[in-house]
């Protein structure tokens, strides 16, 4: 199956690196064996959005292909962009217990940072275990609707562990903003051949709009532009969160709109 999205493309540097994708002719699935708890590490991607009565045999195949994983408890389905999907057929998944997920695809080749970081707040890669261990508690904060906070926790220290793998290959960074000691921001950036991809922007709610994240976007955005200049920058963003219009503030555009449909285990 030939992948035409960027986004989901961008997806494929962190499934090269810890997964398993294997090719069935009709779809795609994606199996991340070290981290079964990761929704989008572990999930069937088609060509074309669901049709109505897809639902059970989509149901039916993600079943047989993961019967041997029996660690993977939820079920996520993802479909290449296209013409939007039949509100018919979603309302099958929604029915079911399923959230439809919208992310915007924002893409740029290069930046601007005309508001530049808060007095005191600094930029730079993550490097110690107690950075480490900092940006996980960071990012298991807020939780996961639907999931428990221990198995949302496994699945940060699980996916972490490979994002400091990634760095430490030099594939990429994470990167923090400090405040003295205090970590107020962190979010990665890594690469492939012709894209970087941005992961998981996120600022302590005590912190936020004060353009913290607006310009530790900026500034991280013009590090690796500078390290790779030939690259697009791709950043996925909730459809309907204010966080888009921050990137987009800055100079990402979108390109694409991918759609997906998910359930935590039942």
């Amino acid at each position: 199956m030939e992948i035409t999205s960027k986004g989901i493309q961008s997806d494929f540097i962190f499934h090269k690196f810890e997964g398993i994708t294997t090719d069935l002719g009709d779809c795609m699935s994606v199996r991340t064996p070290n981290n079964p708890d990761y929704f989008f590490g572990n999930y069937m991607l088609y060509p074309t959005p669901p049709a109505v009565g897809d639902f059970a045999r989509w149901m039916t195949r993600f079943e047989a292909v993961f019967a041997p994983y029996p660690a993977v408890r939820h079920h996520t389905f993802q479909w290449l962009p296209s013409d939007a999907p039949d509100p018919a057929a979603l309302e099958e998944f929604k029915q079911a217990g399923f959230t439809i997920d919208e992310t915007s695809v924002l893409a740029t080749r290069s930046v601007h940072s005309d508001k530049p970081a808060p007095d005191g707040v600094d930029f730079r890669e993550i490097r110690t275990d107690a950075e480490w261990l900092a940006v996980i508690d960071a990012q298991t904060r807020d939780g996961f609707p639907q999931i428990p906070l221990e198995e949302y926790r496994r699945y940060k220290e699980a996916i972490f562990a490979n994002y400091r793998k990634m760095s430490e290959q030099g594939l990429g960074d994470w990167w923090g903003a400090f405040k003295g000691n205090e970590l107020v921001a962190d979010l990665g950036l890594f690469f492939d051949e012709d894209v970087g991809r941005f992961q998981s922007v996120e600022t302590a709610p005590e912190h936020r709009r004060q353009g913290i994240c607006r310009a530790m976007v900026a500034h991280v955005s013009n590090h690796g532009l500078a390290a790779h200049p030939d690259i697009t920058l791709v950043m996925h963003a909730d459809a309907h969160d204010v966080a888009r219009g921050i990137y987009c503030s800055v100079g990402f555009g979108e390109i694409e709109v991918i759609h997906a449909a998910y359930r935590p285990p039942v």
